[in-house]
């Protein structure tokens, strides 16, 4: 029987259509498969993130119970210091995995904020000083400190950013400077939300924000007067003290009070209950022969605290920031962000 010429020929076509079919085929498939594991794992990993999310929300309940409890204790004036309970780290363990949380007293830090008076919106002379002093404190790597000049003119750069004018200080900068950096950008001309916006401020290098950070914070403004929260003696850190007067040190301060690490960051904070603001001022004029101006304000309670809370589940890690607020036993949260990894 006489076959078809080229049948041959026919059939290796046919039998190579089939195999590239089967070949992009097989790759579709492949294809397929892998997009559909990547889309389960990340949708598992937004539900694990959302999940860790809801145990920071938590751990800020938890902190708000334990302020309100201790509100509720102490009462309107109450003192609050590093040996009360909300000072504690508390650390959960659940099915998932562990949540760890702390907090740490704004109003023991310097307030960046304090820099421009709230009634005259003009710089205020105490808290620039006492800023240019703590500048002066840092222990820095490799010039082990800033000079006065230096620690003034970023001193001041602070207050130009907060000012509402455009007016720059002596040795400060306003739009004309940061207009002039690429990218362009203009100076903010209101009250800091928080201590990361430095990092935008004329001066300010990472060096100098990380031996900064542990020492200063960003408050919103009291309603009356200078709109300055007063110091919490308690809690204070060692430079923050230091900063009070000229010619002290984070050595010389020691002869004041007690101090020690916080576990968390390592700073050192008075370890001391001072009942009095008055009895603070008494031991720090006995100890360093100076007298605290009596513009700066003393307190030993406070109103404000930092939580940080970190939740773990698997490889997931959420790590919360939430700015409290309390008013006796009334806790509320004014400000919060989310790390998340």
């Amino acid at each position: 029987m006489n076959r078809q010429p080229g049948s041959h020929r026919q059939r290796g076509i046919a039998a190579l259509t089939a195999i590239l079919v089967v070949a992009i085929a097989t790759v579709l498939a492949v294809n397929l498969l892998w997009t559909t594991s990547v889309d389960i794992q990340r949708t598992q990993t937004l539900l694990l993130q959302d999940q860790a999310r809801l145990y920071d929300l938590g751990g800020e309940e938890l902190a708000r119970f334990f302020l309100a409890d201790d509100g509720r204790e102490d009462g309107q004036g109450g003192i609050d210091s590093m040996g009360e309970a909300w000072a504690k780290v508390l650390v959960r363990q659940f099915n998932e995995g562990t949540l760890e949380g702390w907090l740490v007293d704004q109003q023991g830090l310097f307030d960046l904020n304090s820099l421009v008076d709230r009634g005259t919106t003009r710089v205020n002379p105490e808290a620039r000083a006492q800023f240019v002093r703590l500048l002066m404190l840092l222990d820095l790597d490799p010039d082990p400190r800033l000079d006065e000049v230096t620690a003034t003119g970023l001193a001041d750069a602070a207050v130009d950013w907060i000012d509402p004018d455009t007016q720059a200080e002596a040795s400060g900068a306003e739009d004309d400077y940061y207009s002039g950096l690429r990218p362009p950008y203009l100076a903010a001309n209101f009250w800091l939300t928080s201590v990361s916006e430095l990092q935008a401020v004329r001066g300010f290098t990472p060096e100098i924000l990380a031996r900064l950070a542990p020492h200063v914070t960003a408050l919103p403004r009291k309603g009356e007067g200078s709109g300055q929260w007063p110091l919490n003696v308690n809690t204070a850190t060692d430079l923050v003290l230091a900063s009070l007067v000229s010619n002290q040190t984070a050595d010389s301060i020691k002869s004041v009070c007690e101090f020690a690490a916080q576990p968390q960051t390592g700073t050192e904070v008075v370890a001391e209950e001072f009942e009095s603001a008055e009895k603070f001022r008494d031991a720090f004029r006995l100890a360093t022969s100076a007298e605290i101006p009596v513009e700066v304000p003393l307190a030993t309670g406070s109103n404000w605290f930092l939580l940080t809370v970190t939740t773990s589940i698997g490889t997931t890690r959420s790590t919360m920031y939430s700015l409290l607020e309390r008013n006796g036993d009334v806790v509320q949260p004014r400000l919060r962000t989310f790390d998340a990894n």
